[in-house]
């Protein structure tokens, strides 16, 4: 089966990696194809995204406490890029659209699955390079920008999108272009991990690491916004433009998955101290490591040196939420 792209000279359809209309040739770079050379963040005038060129391996704090490249660890992505090839089969093809470091493609291409895994951020698409290791020629890492997505009308079966829409300030141009590219009846997937229930230990236990989270939380934003911090978060619903142009979800489980996680305190302390989130794109860095030093400070004082291994307690699942396109 071919597999065909927008030439970023001409537009036209074209295979990889030369235009057969115009003769440009791709840009190869660090196993990625250029498809765009734009900034990681625009923040003015209209179109505006936020990449995470800055930030990079600590959006997965996994990466840096659990294996150097986490290339077995995929636990939720494994389970649902495993269903969705049992579920649609593997002689088709996906757009991981703001696939990141790789964490769902890389394992809908251990499917079989021909993958394409397209991010704004260069830096993220390298580290998905490592993890792959090159041993996949169905996964083809691509930066593109998702406001113009470089894929022929009705190309692909099938698009995953893990919270990426809330980074655009215009969700729905984005809908629209997800709905331009896949073929009648394609899908739009969106991964999740349904809780598990737990018992009254186990609650209690998950109920103490949330609230000393949350005042560590508070305490790191209460200094950021006494310094002049603004947000850069989006504050906008993706979700009634979802339905313009797709059905209604439905839900289908992955059966026999099941993971307990307990490590949520260290990981979104983690995040904290380097700046790992979306709505610090404008945060100066040394206001972020001024932030951190002063709520490190604090923690200790309050919860001991050793604050960051206190465990939480969550179990659960993985599933598909499914979109239909619509005719």
């Amino acid at each position: 089966m071919e597999h065909y792209y927008l030439c970023p000279n001409c537009k036209s359809k074209t295979l990889l990696p030369t235009c057969n209309t115009c003769g440009y040739k791709i840009p190869l770079i660090d196993s990625i194809y250029r498809f765009c050379n734009d900034a990681s963040v625009k923040l003015e005038g209209d179109k505006q995204y936020i990449g995470y060129d800055d930030i990079g391996e600590d959006f997965e704090p996994e990466i840096t406490y659990w294996d150097a490249n986490n290339t077995e660890r995929y636990g939720v992505y494994a389970a649902c890029s495993d269903l969705i090839a049992k579920k649609f089969g593997t002689n088709i093809s996906i757009l991981d659209l703001g696939a990141g470091l790789g964490s769902a493609s890389i394992p809908l291409a251990k499917n079989g699955i021909y993958t394409i895994a397209a991010d704004i951020s260069a830096v993220m698409l390298k580290t998905a390079a490592i993890r792959s290791k090159g041993i996949y020629p169905n996964l083809i890492l691509a930066q593109m920008n998702a406001y113009g997505i470089m894929l022929p009308n009705e190309s692909v079966d099938i698009v995953v999108e893990n919270a990426m829409l809330h980074l655009v300030d215009e969700p729905e141009a984005v809908i629209k272009e997800i709905a331009r590219i896949l073929k009648p009846g394609g899908k739009l997937i969106r991964f999740s991990s349904p809780g598990i229930s737990l018992s009254e230990k186990e609650i209690e236990r998950n109920k103490y690491c949330n609230a000393v989270l949350s005042d560590i939380n508070d305490y790191y934003y209460d200094y950021l916004e006494k310094h002049n911090y603004q947000s850069t978060a989006f504050n906008v619903d993706y979700r009634i433009s979802l339905l313009k142009y797709f059905e209604h979800p439905y839900n289908e489980i992955a059966k026999g998955f099941e993971e307990i996680f307990t490590d949520k305190l260290k990981f979104r302390l983690h995040r904290m101290k380097t700046g790992a989130h979306s709505d610090l794109q404008k945060t100066p860095k040394e206001l972020i490591n001024a932030a951190w030093e002063n709520t490190d400070k604090y923690a200790r004082q309050k919860y001991g040196d050793d604050y960051a291994e206190i465990k939480g307690f969550s179990k659960y699942g993985a599933a598909l939420d499914i979109y239909t396109v619509k005719k």
